[in-house]
This record gives structure tokens, sequence and C-alpha cells, in this order.
């Protein structure tokens, strides 16, 4: 978990073309803000759990493991776990800036009026979408909490990250010669992919095989593997190693001292297999990388 982080941008607002203004995650709760929305634009995604966005005039979007949802500031909306004994761990970043407007935009959730100009856009909606890339997603998430955690000259570095968010957000939406996966309030995610992501978030600390993976999901390893690349734009196995790479970073921050044998075993892996990815992913060894980072807090 990422505890509530305020940014303390030290008067740059107005300065920086984005900013953030709190990070985090959490196992979410019931929030209201019916009456006037949020004063900021927020990004939220779904590590684990499902919840439900309502907006005030009775629109809902369904959030599951693996999406992600843009609200836009001052949209009055509430949201909750689906039922009230469910874990929703729900990330979350919340930002402004001169540019974000024009980011909107283009990420599809500010629209143009017809025959309008960008000074005459329709009311912004919110956009809610499967997230084929959401492991590289939340590890972005996690480097912008660090970077604020660790304070210091973070405001710049900050604000290159969260724009390196969004555009990551939108490349996965976009990319070429695919069509968006946007999913429209009344719409259902397949049931089948969320499914396996909750079973692999819920099991990543274990050697997975992908016909548990495909049974837990209801179907055949083969059409589970075809629906699998088809809904996430990746195989299974390429998602749970960018899970497990992100976590890995996640255990070396927060347990100063853990030995990469430890990292690994937490992860499901073997340790060569496991130093052999990370340097893969990260061009690093995990002990150079250790190393070369500063601890966050004691084991």
């Amino acid at each position: 978990m990422m505890p509530f982080l305020f940014a303390d941008n030290a008067n740059l607002e107005q300065r920086l073309p984005l900013y953030v203004l709190c990070v985090g995650s959490h196992e979410q709760r019931e929030i209201d803000r019916l009456r006037s929305g949020y004063p900021a634009h927020q990004l939220f995604l779904t590590r684990r759990g499902k919840g439900r966005f309502r907006l005030a005039d009775g629109r809902e979007y369904g959030l599951s493991a693996g999406m992600a949802l843009l609200m836009p500031a001052h949209t009055r909306h509430s949201y909750r776990p689906d039922k009230a004994e469910d874990t929703w761990d729900l990330g979350f970043i919340a930002f402004g800036g001169g540019a974000a407007e024009g980011l909107l935009l283009q990420l599809g959730v500010s629209k143009l009026a017809a025959g309008g100009t960008p000074q005459q856009q329709a009311e912004p909606e919110p956009v809610a979408v499967h997230a084929p890339n959401f492991a590289e997603l939340w590890l972005k998430l996690e480097g912008i909490w660090h970077s604020i955690h660790q304070g210091g000259e973070h405001a710049y570095d900050a604000s290159r990250r969260l724009y390196d968010l969004l555009l990551a957000w939108m490349e996965g939406q976009y990319p070429a010669a695919k069509p968006s996966k946007k999913v429209v309030p009344s719409g259902q995610p397949n049931p089948a992919l969320q499914a396996a992501v909750q079973w692999i978030h819920d099991h990543s600390n274990e050697r997975l095989l992908l016909s548990n993976i495909a049974n837990a999901a209801g179907y055949s390893v083969q059409h589970f593997h075809r629906l699998f690349v088809a809904g996430y734009g990746m195989t299974p196995q390429q998602y749970m190693l960018q899970l497990r790479m992100s976590r890995s970073l996640q255990l070396f921050k927060d347990y100063p001292g853990i030995t990469v044998e430890r990292v690994a075993e937490q992860l499901g892996m073997d340790t060569s297999y496991f130093i052999r990815m990370f340097k893969r992913t990260y061009g690093t060894t995990p002990k150079r990388h250790v190393q070369a980072g500063k601890p966050v807090k004691p084991l």
C-alpha cells in the first residue's frame, strides 16, 4: 500500500503545466462527493476487488481488477466497493495544471461540442477502461508516490512522472492499428478476465501455472490465452512478470536489508530466474538497484 500523500509544490502550481496534488493507494471505503465533486482531475487504478462509481445523474461505472478510470474535476460523484466485505485495492492520483485540459481532451475525457472549438467543450465525463498495460501504470503510480515520499525537489520530478503516466494510459488505450477498449457505463467487463486478473493478484506470491489461472476463469488454456491477449494486449505470463517486477521494487523500498533470495521467495520465483528477469526489465541487477537506492523505512 501507498499511504495517502499530499504533494508540496512550493507554490509552483501557476508555473507547472502539470502538477500532482495527492497520490496513494488503500483499501477503499465509500466516498460521497455528490454535492460538489473533487476540485482536481483524478485517475483511479483498481489492483484488486471491485467498486462502482456513481454520478449525480445516476450513471454508473464499474471498476474491477486491471481497470482504470479518469474522473474530470468537479464531477459530482460517489464510489464504494461492490460489497461491504470485499477488499477494493484502489490506487489514485489527483492532478491539475494548464496542460491538464488539453491532455484530457486527447484522452477522451473532455469532448468538443458539435462544431465547437477547444474553448467550447461539451461537459466532460469520466472514462472507464480496461488497461492492457495495467502493471506498467501501477509501477509509474508507485514511482510518483516514492518521488513525493522521499521529499526534496520533487515537484518537477512528479510533474514529469505524471505526464509519463498519462501518456502510458493513452498508449495502452490507443496502440497503432488497435481499437479502443473504452467501457460505457452500461457495459460489463468480461467476467472470465476479471476472475483471471483477480486470481493473478491474489496468488502472485505462488508458482502460478497457466492451467490453474485458466481453470479459475472457467476456460481451456488455449481459449483463455486468446481471450487474455485480446483483452489486455499481452500474454498472461507477461502480465504476471510485470506484476512481480513491480512488486519486487516495492519490497526493496519497504524493507531495506531484505535479501534478493527473500524477495524472489515472496514472488514465487527461483532466485536465478528473478535476477535474470529483473535485469531484463530494469537494466540492472537487484543487488545494484538496492545499492543505488534509498530506503524508505526500516524492516
